[in-house]
């Protein structure tokens, strides 16, 4: 079945709607053209009774599975559609979405570069107490100050300079 599926992929979509309308308008010239010849058949053949009943059947259904199969083709085309438009919009969706990660990289970037900093000016300023702490082997009381302002997110300070660009993070 699937392999039917796959060869009929291969023909244009034309062919079908053409099938389709040619199945209606065949059962329509059938069954109009037997109520109109019917009596006409009747003077030539005496089967033809029996034959007129029978090919005005074959026009019905002609038409019913015209009908059916036009209404099966234009529900695949919907769906189909409805595909594309779903495709797109998932499409949208993930360049966005890369356009996002690409924001996120920038900011987490210079926000490490802001703690990386930070981290580096907290630092000289222990090395500038150094002699300080290490002169009386007393504790300071500027040293656990800075201690707890390096283990700080540089993040709730507020506004950070770094280099040429300035960065306000916002918490």
């Amino acid at each position: 079945m699937w392999a039917l599926h796959i060869m009929m992929g291969f023909i244009p979509d034309s062919v079908f709607v053409l099938f389709y309308n040619l199945l209606i308008v065949a059962g329509i010239v059938t069954y109009i053209g037997i109520k109109f010849f019917k009596n006409l058949l009747f003077k030539f053949s005496p089967l033809s009774k029996v034959y007129a009943g029978l090919i005005e059947f074959v026009g019905i259904l002609l038409i019913v599975v015209g009908a059916f199969l036009s209404g099966g083709y234009d529900t695949e085309m919907a769906w189909r559609n409805k595909v594309k438009e779903v495709q797109s919009e998932v499409d949208q969706a993930k360049k966005e979405s890369d356009d996002a990660n690409t924001k996120l990289a920038k900011v987490s970037k210079q926000k490490q570069k802001v703690r990386v900093e930070y981290y580096a000016q907290v630092h000289e300023r222990i090395k500038e107490v150094e002699k300080q702490i290490d002169a009386e082997c007393k504790l300071d009381p500027i040293v656990p100050k800075l201690h707890n302002e390096a283990a700080a997110n540089p993040a709730k300070k507020g506004t950070v300079t770094v280099g040429p660009i300035a960065a306000e993070v916002k918490q």
